[in-house]
Order: structure tokens, then sequence, then C-alpha cells
């Protein structure tokens, strides 16, 4: 007799699953416990322990206007060699509708006038000698303005000509955007980006910097009022501390800040250091201001500001993971986790530029120009020089649905996948909720030996550049 069947469980087939993608579907009856539990561990409980802490922040993603229809989506782009920098950054910025938008405008063409047209300066010079003859004769004068209204012409014709209004690199940018947004909306297959490659002279087997390659682009594109969604500024000061008022102030343009790893814990914790805490200039040490010429130097303070109205649309936040060692001529990579949040608020680090701004009528209006939504981040997985680069991408900064783009794969991952990888929501005991499920996580970490979870891109896997929105220009970016 036929035995009836039972369909296998949920647990049942995810651990076949997890087997399988480990190769080691042979062992499956021979795993041990702690294995076992492991991989039961992190398939299924990952969410019952971090979902509360992203709660509040899926609450405030959400909190504006749902989109109307659906993101698009890209189907991925083809990796030419080394050029996964390049696709992750690519990805980050196409998800922004106003960038696709602003990338895509038709270029118009210019008016120039071409100063060496010989044969219309010689044609205007003897129409000059005709009119001069004619001059004094009242007969001819019908005569004479038909033909300097024939001239007129016949200059316009030969002194403008057209000129192309964008560069090479704006041409072939607006290309690749084009072709990646017809494959999304025909759900096509991913694009490789080899033309865009070729003429911008990349060469695509170099591994190179995800950062660095975003702010070169920029500038080569040429479109400025897509570098202005990213151009801000702050302020770089030196006040000094003799109490006279004496200081210089003076503002510096970025496309993104670059924030130290190293020592720090979060990215709040970045900024602080970076923004809010000055250096000391000072006499006795050798190193004081002097605030004018002849003028005796004075103790003083060094530093950087951010300013509310220095802020731009889109935050490009670039982590320093590459340090380099000037006794041992080495760069190496700095594995520090950095945890960043999804909702992040600059209000505490950004000063009003005027009293003006500080005593502004709509507080709502101010509080919004300082509120960010996390919206993409470029992972580096790896040491220094022989990594790989790939993306978690929100396509819509108001939904908490995310994507993981590594190349032409494109695959939809939970937040708490994203959280995991990056440290958005710190994995360990400490920060585990109270109660039965803080004793469950203590327990199953001494099982597992207090080792710390690493996310899909393995246990060298960093956040290398974090996207932020800023929430009131969330409408003008995404309808």
């Amino acid at each position: 007799s036929k035995r009836p069947y039972h369909p296998p469980t949920l647990a049942h087939r995810h651990f076949s699953i997890r087997v399988h993608h480990n190769n080691s579907s042979s062992r499956t009856n021979r795993m041990n416990p702690p294995k076992m539990m492991t991989m039961l561990w992190r398939r299924h409980s990952r969410i019952l322990f971090v979902a509360g802490a992203l709660a509040s922040h899926v609450v405030a993603s959400v909190a504006n206007s749902k989109p109307a229809k659906p993101p698009l989506v890209s189907t991925g782009l083809r990796n030419l060699g080394n050029t996964c920098y390049m696709n992750a950054q690519l990805q980050c910025a196409f998800h922004i509708p106003a960038v696709r938008r602003l990338a895509t405008q038709p270029a118009k063409a210019a008016l120039t006038i071409d100063e060496s047209n010989d044969e219309g300066e010689e044609e205007s010079a003897d129409a000059n000698a005709v009119a001069e003859e004619q001059e004094c004769n009242a007969e001819d004068l019908p005569q004479q303005q038909e033909q300097e209204q024939e001239q007129e012409q016949s200059t316009e014709r030969t002194t403008i000509k057209q000129i192309p209004a964008e560069s090479v690199a704006a041409t072939v940018f607006r290309e690749l955007i084009e072709e990646m947004q017809n494959a999304a909306i025909a759900n096509g297959a991913p694009i490789q980006p080899r033309s865009f490659s070729q003429k911008l002279g990349i060469p695509v087997m170099v591994q190179q910097d995800a950062q660095e390659f975003w702010k070169l682009l920029l500038p080569a594109v040429d479109n400025e009022d897509l570098t202005d969604l990213y151009k801000g500024c702050f302020e770089d000061y030196i006040t000094a501390l003799d109490g006279s008022g004496r200081e210089r102030r003076r503002q510096e343009v970025f496309l993104d800040l670059s924030l130290d790893v190293a020592g720090s814990s979060s990215l709040e914790h970045s900024i602080t250091k970076a923004f809010m805490k000055p250096e000391l200039l000072s006499v006795a040490e050798g190193n004081g201001w002097r605030p004018e010429k002849g003028a005796d130097k004075v103790d003083a303070h060094k530093g950087w500001s951010l300013i509310t109205a220095g802020l731009p649309p889109i935050l490009q936040v670039h982590l320093k993971r590459f340090n380099y060692d000037w006794m041992t001529d080495k760069t190496t990579k700095l594995h520090d986790k950095l945890s960043a949040p999804l909702l992040l608020d600059l209000a505490v680090f950004a000063k009003p530029v005027d009293s003006t701004e500080e005593k502004g009528a709509d507080d709502k209006s101010n509080k919004s120009g300082t509120i960010y939504h996390l919206q993409s981040i470029v992972v580096h997985a790896g040491e220094y020089g022989a990594g790989h680069y790939y993306a978690y991408v929100r396509p819509d900064v108001r939904v908490n649905k995310w994507y993981r783009f590594n190349d032409h794969s494109v695959e939809q991952v939970a937040p708490i996948e994203v959280a995991t990888d990056v440290s958005l929501a710190g994995w360990s005991t400490a920060r585990f909720p109270g109660g039965f499920l803080s004793r469950i996580g203590r327990l199953f970490n001494r099982i597992v030996g207090g080792k710390r979870f690493s996310g899909w891109g393995g246990a060298k896997s960093s956040a290398y550049v974090l996207q932020y929105i800023r929430e009131s220009d969330i409408p003008h970016l995404y309808d």
C-alpha cells in the first residue's frame, strides 16, 4: 500500500533550500543540532529580533503619500570585467525619477555667430559703399532699401550655425539611462554598458572606486540641474578665542560628505565628530591663528559647520573605509561596523544661516528641510584592491521595499536582510528586545559560540556610500 503524502513544513522547505545553497544536500540527515539551529535561526528568527527596531523607521518612511503607480525597477547591468563599482552607483541614481527625467531631457542646440564668414563681410562692405553713393539720391532710396534687406537676409543665412549643447559624457549617460528605462518598462534583459564605458574611456578590467566614479561623472555630464540635486555647501570657519570676535567664514561646495569610520559607532556619531567638534589652534603648541597680517597669533577654533540652507535634495554620505598608512606605505580597508538610520534628522547638526531662518513662521517646513530618508546603499565586500560592489535600493523612498542590485542579478529582499548586511540595526545581544526574546537571543549566542552574524555579503561587507533623500523634496523628486 502507498504511504500517504505529507507536504513538507515551511521550516523543512527553507532548510532544504539553505542546504542546497551551500552544496551540502548529502549531509541533510547528518547535520548536528547546533548547525541545524544556526541555519534555521538565520532563516526564521531575524525578523523577530529586529522588527521592533525597524518598525518606527518603517512608519516614518511611509508617512508621506504612497505612490500612485509602481516605480520602475531596473533589470540590472552586466559586469564587463571589473565594473561593479560603476553599476552600483548607476543603480542608486537611476531609481530617482527626477534624475532619470533630467538625464533623458533632449539637449537644446545652441546658436553661435561665425565671425570668419568672409563672403558675408565683403557683401556687407559693398552694401555700405552703395549706400554712401546713393545717400543724397532721393529717387534711388527704394532701390537702396531693397538691397539692404537682401543683404541682411544673406548675412543671417551664412553667419549663424548650430553647435551641440551636451558633452560626450552627457550623451552616453542619457543613452544608458534611456536604455535602462526601456528595459525596466518591458521587463527586458540586463543592460550591457559597453558603449558607455568605451566612449568615456573607462578601462573595464580595472577595479575603481565607486565614490570617485560618481564625483567625476557628474561634472563631466555638465548638467547644472542634475548637479544641483547633489550639490550642497558647508561652512569652513576659524574663530578667535580671545573674546575679540575676530573670525573667518567661507562656504565650501560638496557633492558628498566624506566621514570617518574609525572610532565611530553610528552615522550620527561620525557627523558629530566632523561638524560639531572643532580643532584647537593653540599658540602654546606653535599653531595659533593670525587673524590679519602683522597681528599676533591667538588661540582659535577651526572647524566645519553644516548649514540648513546648504543641504542638498540628495545627500550622499561617503564612509572613508580605505586607510593609507604612511609608515607602512599600504592601504587597508576598515571593517568597523557603523550603524546608519533609515530616518536621519540633521536638525541638531545644521545651523541656520541667519536669524530670520531661525525664527521662521513655518516650523514644520523648516523641520522637513533637515529630515532625510535612506534611499540606497553602495556596499563594498572584501578587502582593498580585491573587493566587490553591489547596492541596496528603494525604488520609491516612500515605501519600505528594497532590492539588491548585484550587477545583472536583481532580487527583492526583506528590510531585515539590508539591516543585517549593512548595520541598519545592530545585531547583538545588547540590542535584542527585552523579556523572553532577549533570553532566547542570549541562549542562541552561547550555542553558536557568541559569534556576530554577518549579512549576505559576508563578514567583510560594509556600507560604503549612503544616499539619502530630503523629505521636503520627495514630491519634486518622485512625482
